[in-house]
């Protein structure tokens, strides 16, 4: 019997990337899924094999934070029942010199990778709609605890996922539900393929090498998600797991 049958999982970003091997992963094993994503068109090769038995798909803009809760209830009483775990790996990154990161530029890229997380999270945490004993898994980057020129937007909402982790990892422990992030290095995903088609291949190879072993794959991050979500971490909260080739360490 597979190890996540019965259980049921939110995934942000799963059109693409990490979000899209996740989901695949935990099908494999048994879970159903609930997918946010902002095109259909990207996740045909899930529902071709899976069907809308175990995958539901809701296409939504997350950086509209007052319609998540809409979303969120409305899926979930459709469903029928409590969700066991959260994987959010929606993100939005932008690099641009300091003197252009306007207010503008730099609150669109919060309202992804950090407010919606926080609106989520704030749902999931609520009794009528999560399990006692379930798991979350949020996506940071390496950028959390290291500087980049012209990152700035990009580093602070990485820097600021590592906070919302510790406190609220206190808070959800008195439900047993168990929260950590996960900061991988350069991970080759469209996201990334989209960033490489704006600088050269000289910036590229520079970047390649700060890794020692390389640029990841989305399945060198994926079985980690797996394991934090699994009964195996029953005693693991409020982490960071930094995955990214050597990156850090030098």
């Amino acid at each position: 019997m597979n190890s996540f049958r019965d259980k049921t999982y939110l995934i942000t970003g799963v059109t693409s990337g990490i979000g899209h091997a996740a989901a695949i992963e935990l099908l494999e094993n048994g879970a159903e899924i609930i997918g946010i994503g902002r095109s259909r068109e990207k996740i045909f090769d899930i529902r071709q094999k899976y069907g809308n038995a175990r995958f539901s798909y809701l296409e939504m803009d997350l950086s509209n934070i007052k319609e998540i809760e809409n979303n969120f209830k409305h899926v979930l009483s459709i469903l029928g029942k409590k969700l066991d775990g959260l994987v959010l790996c929606a993100g939005k990154e932008e690099t641009l010199p300091l003197s252009s990161q306007k207010n503008d530029k730099i609150k669109a890229i919060f309202d992804i990778n950090l407010f919606s997380s926080i609106e989520i999270i704030r749902l999931f945490a609520l009794k009528k709609y999560s399990n006692t004993n379930s798991s979350i898994v949020i996506i940071s980057s390496v950028m959390s605890t290291l500087g980049q020129p012209g990152k700035v937007g990009y580093c602070s909402t990485k820097s600021a996922i590592l906070g919302l982790v510790k406190a609220s990892a206190l808070e959800l422990a008195k439900r047993e539900i168990r929260i950590n992030a996960i900061s991988p290095g350069v991970v080759l995903t469209p996201m990334t393929q989209n960033l490489f088609e704006q600088i050269s291949q000289e910036n590229i190879e520079r970047i390649k090498n700060m890794h020692p072993l390389g640029f990841g794959q989305v399945s060198d991050i994926s079985p980690l998600i797996i394991f934090l979500l699994s009964a195996g971490s029953r005693w693991i909260t409020g982490q960071n797991y930094i995955i990214d080739g050597g990156y850090s360490i030098q």
